[in-house]
């Protein structure tokens, strides 16, 4: 019975064995949906991506360092064999003698922990201001590669629906000329716009191979991982004021605010570096265990020892060094805060600008471009039909609406780009 049993168990269980050693190596990704959507990828890139992982630790190890820093140096306990006669070796031949056990604790010159507690504290505020601008960043190349992705899917697939126009016009130009009513060179001219056709097809598939490469990078995908067709590109969100976008940019941008805690750790640091060349001081006390001896004017008693050690910094020129150091490099921290807001007041409006230019493009080319193209090719097409229209004039109208398509379907992406560099410019997402 029990081998019935265990028979009908492993047939039970032998699909799902073979399932598990079928599937591959990365299968513990999860599946990017169909159609492969923006926040999607937005999400993944910020669960997975190292680089946040990477600057995740050091904000955690940044974070560990502040308790220590305001802490007291471990005491220090001490043994000493006292006074021990070089001629016998022994406690109890002579009343000096003894065992004496003491413990010391280093005090630093008052003010100088907290200093050092408040720098930590610093550098664990732009460790984390860091991690937090590494995840904008890692937010706005998720979504600028997403849109190169879409624009070079669908640039082939634009290619691929005009090279089917092409050869069905290329027919049509041979047909044409088979009965008398077309020109050879219409039929010459059908053929190099195909091959032309057909050798951007093999770059645009280059292109949609090197796209989808660089965002399962990102996305910490299997390699081998093919991503499907991405959501629509168009993206109706309105372009924020330029003048708005200036506002409180020193507490909203994230690497402005590490800068401003390098800042305030430098100048804490410059503190600690003064505070270091005064005096600090060595506590300490001991108790001596000594043995009755003969003679002993104090028989048998124990002994306790105080005392304190003072440092004496009489190299002031080395505390000067020391001290014009972390001078430097608070003028260089604060140098380098000045020159980012500068970079970042700079990324704002040349972003912004890109994504006014993209936003009024894709209008024009949606409104206006596109369809006035695809009436055009019409028009000639039904021309060409009934010889009103020679086949030069139907090649032009159709290289127009290519044009407008392929236009507009870049400018779709570069605005998703522009907006996206305009998030990390700006230091926070605007949608």
């Amino acid at each position: 019975m029990e081998q019935a049993v265990n028979a009908t168990i492993i047939r039970a269980a032998a699909p799902f064995v073979a399932l598990a050693l079928a599937l591959p190596a990365g299968a513990g990704a999860p599946l990017p949906p169909d159609p492969l959507d923006l926040a999607w990828c937005v999400e993944r890139a910020l669960e997975a991506n190292p680089e946040i992982a990477i600057d995740a630790a050091s904000a955690e190890a940044a974070r560990a360092r502040i308790l220590p820093a305001g802490a007291l140096d471990d005491p220090r306990f001490g043994y000493d064999a006292v006074n021990l006669p070089v001629g016998r070796w022994d406690f109890d031949s002579t009343p000096m003698s003894g065992n004496q056990l003491g413990i010391r604790q280093r005090l630093p010159f008052p003010g100088l922990l907290g200093h050092r507690e408040r720098a930590a504290r610093a550098a664990a505020d732009a460790a984390g201001s860091v991690l937090e601008d590494r995840r904008l960043r890692i937010r706005s190349r998720a979504r600028a590669l997403w849109a190169e992705l879409g624009y070079a899917q669908r640039a082939l697939a634009i290619t691929r629906r005009n090279i089917a126009l092409v050869r069905q016009l290329a027919r049509i130009a041979e047909a044409r000329y088979a009965v008398g009513r077309g020109l050879q060179q219409d039929v010459i001219r059908a053929q190099v716009e195909l091959t032309r056709l057909l050798d951007q097809e093999i770059a645009r598939r280059a292109a949609v191979e090197r796209a989808g490469a660089a965002l399962v990078s990102l996305l910490d995908l299997p390699p081998d991982q093919v991503l499907p067709e991405t959501a629509p590109l168009p993206d109706e969100s309105p372009v924020p004021a330029l003048e708005g976008l200036y506002e409180g940019l020193e507490t909203r941008h994230p690497r402005l605010r590490a800068l401003a805690a390098r800042v305030e750790e430098a100048d804490r640091l410059r503190r600690v570096a003064e505070l270091e060349g005064y005096p600090d001081f060595d506590l300490g006390i001991g108790y001596r265990i000594r043995s009755r001896v003969p003679g002993d004017p104090a028989p048998g008693d124990d002994f306790l020892s105080a005392g304190v050690t003072i440092r004496l910094p009489v190299n002031r020129a080395k505390w000067r060094e020391r001290v014009a150091e972390r001078e430097a490099q608070l003028r260089r921290a604060r140098a380098e805060f000045h020159r980012t807001r500068l970079e970042i007041e700079e990324a704002i409006r040349a972003r912004h600008a890109d994504l006014r230019r993209a936003d009024e493009a894709a209008r024009l080319l949606r409104d206006g471009l596109v369809p006035q193209a695809r009436q055009s090719l019409e028009s000639n097409r039904a021309g060409y039909e009934v010889d009103r229209v020679d086949f030069l004039s139907l090649i032009d109208a159709w290289v127009r609406l290519f044009d407008a398509e392929l236009r507009l379907e870049r400018t779709w992406a570069d605005r998703h780009r522009a907006f996206a560099a305009l998030e990390a410019a700006v230091g926070e997402p605007l949608r």
